[in-house]
């Protein structure tokens, strides 16, 4: 492609707080949807030259493109976007828009007042793509009808407002889909092959083994076919058989998504036969422009991975990116936006690559990530590029090892296959330092129940009856595997210990763990932060001698029962009779931060949008507001706030301040603002808390006219209590999630004098926030905000730090036990809610140890038991969230026993 003729930036669509994952040109204008749960409506300033050169700036909010309408009602993020035309759907006569979401749900909305007309339901996991069937077909003479696609491996055929039809037969999450003019519908799968089902969504007819790997994306190709985008790294292009007629190879990553457009006569020449070109976006960052016989003409860089492309009638391409910017471009010189659009874009990729190329170069002179560099890494640890997380796993609990592309960490992620994603487990700090059993140490996996394992052994049950298979990896607790195998087998439970002790000895790690300790752990479980990826201290395991191969094993009786303390007369007893388990989850004494930065555009957005609206006494001035004035000024030093929130608490406060005392002064006039206006104040407020050097924020907030009193019945407006106690009468949830938020900062904060004044106010505190958690508008966010408070008030309970003078300190530990136990009857569904029920556990668990007896006892009483053995059931058999879930929960019942004689 001639330069003249080649694709440059026209304009950029800002608006969006995250990823445009959705894209969509249709007669209405231009339709995105993105991970910050809403859908826009944009429409084009002006078709003019004019108007795209004197509004495409670097910063602008459009870029000669304004939002008419911005969709909002969906509770997770929003794919796929349609819109159905006047007369295409007999339900909707006058169109309407349409969206799919992680939420499961597929929304109709009307375009001119942006309500929503109906939410379908019915699809079991994350809507993946969407499509019109057209009017006549096969069973819907009277109108057309809504195409949905979904991680749960269907399509669905919506009429009335319900679904009418289920199309199944791929053995993988469906994709994407595709309407041929004919009325046939293809849809590409995670099973790697695109089916083609019969006009009106009738019967599959016809199955393409289109890739090797995962088929993502599918375009029209004037005039050819078809179009296939793939995990492979491949785009493919078919005729309207199925018949293969090019391979597109170029992309270094997951192609998500291809789009073709045949140019108009006047570019002709620039595309392929019939004037046809093709367009790919990546995970390796870049959009491929292509001739269709397979010829690479142009690549496009972009600052972040590219979800979505499209293009519009007169040939311009509009990309969607996980910067939360929707580019246009366009080969028409009459378009073009002002060059210095394209040099900003250029220098931020650039900027961009340097900080990745500087993190990965500091992480190589510092030995890695990880904890020590790559000698201290796992042998034979297959490190990846972060792009492979975008694919389903094999099978459940299946592990992947990413480098962190900006801290150089290796971080360990596994397949959770019921919530269909990976989670991730935390980062890598060392390998095993020798190992063995069942063979050996570098012994070649086995096989057993469709399952890859590190050990299988032979455990005889009875005379006569052939062996049973126990299958475990390492890392994996002896004490569970041993409960599951009896669970599994209906084993008595007296044969647990006598199991587990030949686990131990025949994987190496005889007398390395007790009942329930973890064995070799390569990698931070417990004790992760979800929000920073760091970990808490734990020792690393001794190396254990190999040995060899074990033989089948004979359960012969004996053994003491864990359930009763009874049964043979071996050690693994307490004094009491009860089984000794050495927890290890708890008591936890490490705070946890939420020292995530937000989106600072969107923020400095957000406060400006509120301001707009409020009186002139609550108003802050345009001074104040001016670009690059001091409310930039005090966004622009968050991020510094954060990456500083992990240091020591000596090396904090022998740093130089980030938060100065007009930056508190501005944020005092935010955190005075009303409830409905008050987040974006909370929001700065948890990450000033932070900054624990002397003389900066978090002791800066502590003094008294600041922090306010929190004992007060209302405390004073514009200080920190008056802003927590205002978010928590609100109704808003985003108020309830950065107060808990704040509140658990605040708690965990390396200025003295701070946490002091929360710790000391703790009491009615909890009195205020605890029905934030079990409110019926209360999100998974606010419940896992309020189980990081409650774990980093129960390490300060633990570790003693409550104020002695306080008058209501003595409460605080039955009252955090309280909320604990209601957080975790609110939670419907605890394994969805993994993070938030581990924490809580972690934090029930470490006030019952420091509570004794006593606390046990109304733990008990209380009920705890059975909410305990509810989550554990559910977890019983899962993967390595679940196991977690079960190992927290054996030790909190393990503490109880041991206190109050109640057998577990």
């Amino acid at each position: 492609m001639d330069t003249e003729e080649q694709f440059h930036l026209r304009a950029e669509l800002h608006g969006h707080d995250e990823d445009v994952r959705g894209i969509s040109i249709c007669s209405l204008g231009l339709l995105t949807g993105s991970r910050d749960k809403t859908a826009k409506l944009w429409l084009e300033d002006s078709p003019g030259p004019e108007a795209s050169s004197s509004s495409a700036t670097p910063h602008g909010d459009t870029g000669g493109y304004s939002v008419a309408q911005t969709l909002v009602g969906h509770t997770d993020f929003v794919g796929p976007v349609l819109y159905a035309p006047p007369g295409s759907l007999i339900d909707y006569p006058q169109g309407v828009i349409i969206t799919g979401s992680r939420d499961k749900t597929i929304r109709v909305w009307e375009p001119q007042t942006a309500g929503c007309l109906a939410v379908l339901e019915g699809h079991e996991y994350q809507v993946t793509a969407l499509g019109l069937l057209p009017p006549g077909g096969p069973g819907h003479a009277e109108g057309g009808a809504i195409l949905s696609a979904s991680l749960d491996k269907t399509l669905r055929i919506w009429r009335g407002g319900k679904c009418v039809s289920t199309l199944t037969g791929h053995q993988g999450p469906v994709l994407c889909l595709l309407v041929l003019e004919g009325g046939e519908v293809l849809s590409g799968s995670g099973d790697t092959s695109v089916k083609m089902w019969a006009p009106g969504g009738g019967p599959c007819i016809h199955t393409i083994k289109a890739h090797t790997d995962t088929v993502r994306g599918m375009c029209m190709v004037p005039g050819l076919g078809f179009a296939t985008a793939s995990h492979d790294l491949s785009v493919r292009v078919w005729d309207s058989r199925g018949s293969l007629l090019a391979e597109l190879v170029g992309h270094s990553a997951i192609v998500y998504t291809v789009a073709a457009v045949e140019m108009p006569s006047a570019r002709g020449p620039a595309a392929g036969p019939g004037g046809v070109l093709l367009a790919s976006g990546s995970e390796d960052n870049t959009v491929r422009i292509w001739r269709p016989s397979g010829e690479c003409v142009q690549v496009l860089e972009h600052p972040g991975n590219i979800w979505a492309v499209d293009f519009t009638p007169r040939g311009d391409l509009v990309t969607g990116c996980s910067d939360a910017v929707a580019r246009v471009w366009t080969v028409r010189p009459e378009a073009r936006g002002d060059p210095a659009l394209e040099r900003a874009l250029a220098n931020l990729i650039s900027e961009r690559k340097a900080a990745k190329e500087a993190a990965a170069a500091g992480g190589d002179a510092a030995g890695g990530g990880g904890g020590g560099g790559p000698a201290a890494l796992p042998p034979g640890l297959k490190v990846e590029d972060a792009f492979v997380l975008s694919q389903p796993g094999a099978r459940d609990g299946e592990n992947k090892f990413v480098r962190d592309g900006a801290t150089g960490d290796v971080v360990a992620y596994h397949w959770d296959s019921k919530a269909f994603q990976w989670e991730k487990i935390g980062v890598v700090v060392s390998g095993p330092q020798g190992g063995g059993g069942g063979g050996g140490g570098t012994s070649a996996r086995k096989f057993f129940a469709g399952r890859e394992w590190d050990f299988v052994f032979d455990v005889d049950i009875g005379e006569g009856l052939p062996p049973k298979k126990l299958a475990m990896n390492r890392g994996d607790n002896p004490y569970l595997v041993a409960q599951s195998f009896i669970t599994d087998n209906e084993l008595p439970p007296y044969f647990v210990e006598q199991i587990v002790q030949f686990i131990l000895q025949n994987t190496g790690q005889s007398g390395a763990a007790k009942p329930g300790a973890d064995a070799i752990v390569d990698i931070t479980g417990g004790f992760c932060d979800p929000f920073t990826g760091g970990s808490g201290s734990r020792p690393a395991p001794r190396p254990a001698a190999a040995t060899p191969a074990a033989p089948p094993m004979s359960i012969t009786g004996g053994g003491v029962d864990p359930f009763t303390g009874g049964g043979g007369g071996g050690g693994g007893q307490t004094s009491s009779g009860f089984p000794s388990h050495t927890p290890t989850h708890i008591p936890c004494h490490t705070s946890l931060t939420f020292d995530n930065v937000p989106n600072l555009e969107a923020l400095g957005r957000k406060i400006r949008e509120f301001n707009s609206s409020l009186s002139s006494p609550q108003q802050l001035s345009e001074t104040d507001l001016a670009a690059g004035g001091p409310l930039d000024a005090l966004l622009q030093k968050l991020p510094g706030v954060a990456a500083a929130a992990t240091a020591s608490s000596g090396a904090a406060a022998a740093r130089t301040p980030i938060i100065s005392t007009a930056d508190l002064a501005l944020l005092q006039r935010m955190l005075v603002w009303p409830p409905d206006k008050l987040f974006p104040a909370l929001d700065i407020a948890r990450l000033t808390v932070l900054d624990g050097a002397a003389g900066g924020g978090g002791e800066l907030l502590a003094a008294p006219v600041v922090a306010g009193d929190l004992t007060a019945a209302s405390p004073t407006p514009g200080t920190l209590a008056g802003a927590l106690a205002a978010a928590a009468a609100s109704s808003l949830p985003a108020n309830h999630q950065l107060a808990l938020r704040l509140a658990a900062n605040a708690a965990a904060a390396s200025s003295a004098p701070l946490r002091r004044w929360l710790l000391a106010g703790a009491s009615p505190l909890l009195d205020r926030l605890a029905p934030l958690l079990v409110a019926p508008t209360a999100t998974k966010a606010v419940r896992l905000s309020g189980a990081v408070l409650l774990g980093n008030l129960a390490a300060a309970v633990g570790l003693k730090q409550l104020p002695s003078e306080a008058p209501q300190s003595g409460d605080v530990p039955l009252q955090a036990l309280s909320c604990g136990l209601e957080l975790l009857g609110a939670c419907a569904s605890p394994l969805d809610e993994s993070d938030g029920v581990y924490r809580c556990l972690v934090a029930v668990g470490t006030l019952l140890v420091a509570g004794g007896a006593d606390l046990c006892q109304i733990a008990k009483d209380l009920d705890i038991n059975d909410r305990i053995h509810s989550i554990m059931t559910g977890a019983r058999g899962g993967g390595t969230t679940e196991q977690k879930l079960l190992q927290v929960g054996i030790d909190v019942t393990s503490v109880i026993a041991r206190s109050t004689g109640v057998q577990i």
